[in-house]
């Protein structure tokens, strides 16, 4: 198998050698993204076997524990190792490369357009970038993708049919132990598979099989369910914090983060400053003298603040309108901070994302054109809505569209330029 699919391994190659220039040319000792503090105190939590942070370093929650637990197990071989962390994730790059090929080639059963779309997933500047630093996203995209992937494998035959559905539960679940976000998409899929199933012979073991595939979902999660009931004593199925970002991202100030403009690169850092860090210390101040904040429970903390989101949401709808619409356009724009990046990149990043919108569309067509893949393209039309609906919600910047979107177009737009090819070169479409 291996040798008739040897040129799997030259997307992968291609991914480990731009995640490495990449790392690179950032330094190989980069370590200050902000929520990397919560990341390592999970991981020493665990290595020292004390309690999980139950409270951010800067926010009022606290983290869900998958990538800590990474971050763990490679210190337990590489101490402190920031280099140990950043191959690793090199080599989760490279896996997610590695399954979009075997998504493509298990459809379309053509080597070429595997080929090439896992060579787009490789060079995709926004999956390389994560590598740079203490980021979830290569796990949470390698998990998403394999889930994905896994579907596939459940949609095209009942053969081994309950098992194939316990172990695509089981990564949705490790993926929502990651990023608790990708539940709700996961909900979604599955409801989806029933109903395109409906039509089927064998509707009611595929039926069957989707409930035992959310059942293992569950399954994947209730041990750290079971852990935070005894550490808190309530039921907190993977962590808090939804509450409180739904508040954060509906404060009526940041609608200059999208419709506004900043002077400068010191301009814009102190907007975020204010905003990510004084108003909500102030708001927690506030809350202490009108609920006693400190002494509540953390379910009470979280209807706080749903209260509080309701309050900012409620205010004035067309600014809350304004808000989601900004959001929106945020979270699909190809185009990065250019005081965080610089023009060059910016435009470089952008040109290279506009190609994948087109072709990933268009390769998308192309797959429905099979069976299975007619139904995969259905799910990931369902995925990139639930995930966009979920962050206009709350937060709808660049960085949560990443795993559940662009691999996907990446490796679609792939199909397209083989299609397109095809038509110059009819060797390329035996």
């Amino acid at each position: 198998m291996l040798k008739k699919h040897w040129t799997i391994f030259l997307p992968c190659l291609v991914a480990i050698g731009f995640s490495l220039f990449t790392i690179s040319y950032f330094g190989w000792d980069k370590k200050d993204f902000g929520d990397t503090e919560d990341y390592i105190n999970g991981a020493n939590a665990f290595l020292n076997h004390t309690q999980y942070p139950l409270q951010s370093v800067f926010h009022p929650m606290f983290r869900p524990p998958l990538f800590s637990y990474l971050i763990a197990c490679v210190w337990l071989i590489f101490p402190n190792s920031i280099v140990a962390i950043k191959l690793i994730q090199v080599l989760l790059h490279a896996a997610t490369v590695f399954i979009a090929y075997k998504t493509v080639y298990e459809v379309l059963r053509k080597k070429q357009p595997a080929f090439l779309g896992a060579l787009i997933v490789a060079i995709n500047p926004l999956l390389a970038a994560h590598t740079i630093d203490f980021y979830t996203e290569p796990l949470h995209t390698f998990l998403c993708i394999l889930a994905m992937f896994l579907i596939v494998k459940f949609l095209q035959n009942d053969k081994y049919l309950y098992f194939k559905a316990f172990y695509t539960g089981v990564v949705f679940g490790l993926a929502t132990l990651c990023r608790p976000a990708i539940l709700g998409v996961a909900v979604c899929v599955i409801a989806v598979i029933v109903l395109m199933q409906l039509k089927e012979n064998k509707r009611v073991k595929y039926i069957f099989a989707s409930a035992f595939m959310f059942f293992s979902i569950l399954l994947t999660i209730a041990p750290w369910t079971y852990h935070n009931y005894q550490e808190t004593g309530e039921f907190i199925l993977v962590n808090d914090g939804f509450s409180y970002n739904l508040w954060l991202g509906n404060l009526p100030g940041t609608i200059k983060l999208y419709e506004g403009t900043f002077a400068s690169k010191e301009e814009n850092q102190a907007f975020a400053d204010y905003y990510w860090g004084e108003v909500q210390f102030e708001k927690v101040a506030e809350l202490e003298k009108t609920d006693n904040f400190s002494s509540l429970k953390i379910n009470e903390r979280e209807k706080v603040w749903r209260r509080e989101a309701v309050k900012n949401m409620t205010a004035d709808y067309g600014l809350t309108a304004r808000l989601m619409l900004g959001k929106f356009q945020t979270f699909w724009t190809p185009f990065l901070n250019r005081f965080a990046y610089g023009d060059k990149a910016v435009n470089l990043v952008a040109l290279f994302v506009i190609f994948t919108y087109i072709f990933g569309f268009y390769g998308m067509y192309l797959f429905s054109k099979d069976k299975t893949g007619k139904k995969y393209a259905i799910i990931l039309l369902v995925t990139f809505a639930v995930t966009t609906a979920i962050h206009v919600v709350i937060f709808g910047f660049v960085r949560y569209r990443v795993p559940n979107i662009d691999p996907y177009l990446s490796m679609l737009s792939g199909v397209a330029v083989w299609k397109i090819l095809s038509k110059f070169f009819p060797r390329l479409s035996s």
